[in-house]
């Protein structure tokens, strides 16, 4: 099984006295790469079977397979807006074309759990 993740950034305003738990969260957050009073929140929002996946590659076009083809060898792919508008040229028409072009902030995560 498939999941597609989507991801937003908030902020957490630096400026501002968090409570303690909170502080600890951004602390955690910024010690492992991400910038400091950023969060990344993700939100599963389709599961998709492996074979009906790859039957939307092979109905595609050059962009997409190379775009999302690999996905049994890297395991994660990102979607951002500037592949979106490529993927919308050159994707075979399904549901998964429909909620990537939907994107209006963040990024898509295409994940094959291991």
């Amino acid at each position: 099984m498939i999941e597609i993740c989507r991801l937003t950034k908030r902020r957490v305003d630096p400026d501002k006295k968090l409570p303690r738990d909170l502080e600890q969260v951004k602390l955690f957050y910024t010690s492992i790469g991400h910038g400091v009073g950023t969060v990344d929140f993700v939100e599963k929002v389709m599961d998709i079977e492996d074979e009906d996946y790859f039957n939307i590659i092979e109905n595609s076009g050059e962009y997409t397979q190379f775009k999302l083809g690999n996905l049994s060898k890297y395991f994660e792919i990102e979607v951002y807006k500037e592949h979106v508008q490529k993927l919308k040229q050159d994707m075979g028409e399904s549901e998964l074309k429909d909620l990537l072009c939907s994107l209006k902030e963040g990024y898509f995560v295409i994940r094959k759990p291991v």
